[in-house]
């Protein structure tokens, strides 16, 4: 995978590493959250950190003040053959997403975005799927990013895509799913989440 993972959770006692190249931290303090992102800029060899909390709300809310947050949007779209609809954006397969601008609700963001980064139109907003979270630094200034998805879908068949190559995106493709190894191997670890939820929620509405 291309990024590291942060995962919080709840527990009254420390718990030891869950795998090889992964920290535990048991409550920890406003220094040690602060810290995360140089912790793994300074060590390569560290995949993850999991961090547990009596009070897993708080220890959230914590981290966050150390960044400066930034919402987008976005979307899986499947198209009547069941494909659903990527894009190559910096070399690396990923799903559309994007910003959501001031007074912007988060659908019309979500839709809007698809829309500009695939030049796809005519999408339906079906359901929820996730939010999912990532860091990212510009000119020193850590940003925590919130992503919400939803599952859309595209009942024109398979409109050939046209990659806004403002946003670094090269190419827009439909492919099968589950996809291929290849794809994993080259997207983000948040994408795989939503794709396997949405897969999840697929199989639970047969």
């Amino acid at each position: 995978m291309l990024n590291r993972r942060v995962t919080f959770y709840e527990s009254a006692t420390e718990v030891s590493p869950k795998e090889g190249g992964s920290l535990s931290f048991w409550n920890p303090d406003k220094k040690q959250l602060k810290d995360l992102t140089k912790l793994f800029k300074n060590n390569t060899d560290i995949r993850a950190v999991d961090l547990y909390s009596d009070d897993v709300e708080k220890m959230w809310m914590t981290f966050c003040m150390n960044y400066f947050e930034v919402v987008s949007a976005g979307g899986l779209v499947l198209n009547q053959r069941g494909n659903a609809l990527w894009i190559m954006r910096n070399r690396h397969w990923d799903l559309p997403k994007g910003k959501v601008e001031r007074g912007e609700k988060l659908e019309a963001a979500a839709l809007r975005e698809v829309n500009e980064e695939t030049g796809i139109s005519g999408l339906k907003i079906t359901g929820d799927i996730t939010a999912t979270y990532h860091t990212y630094e510009i000119d020193g200034v850590v940003h925590l990013k919130t992503t919400f998805w939803y599952s859309m879908e595209h009942s024109a068949g398979d409109s050939t895509g046209v990659p806004q190559a403002i946003e670094g995106i090269t190419d827009v493709k439909w492919m099968s799913l589950p996809v291929s190894e290849n794809v994993w191997e080259s997207t983000y670890g948040s994408i795989r989440i939503v794709v396997e939820t949405a897969m999840a929620n697929m199989c639970e509405e047969l």
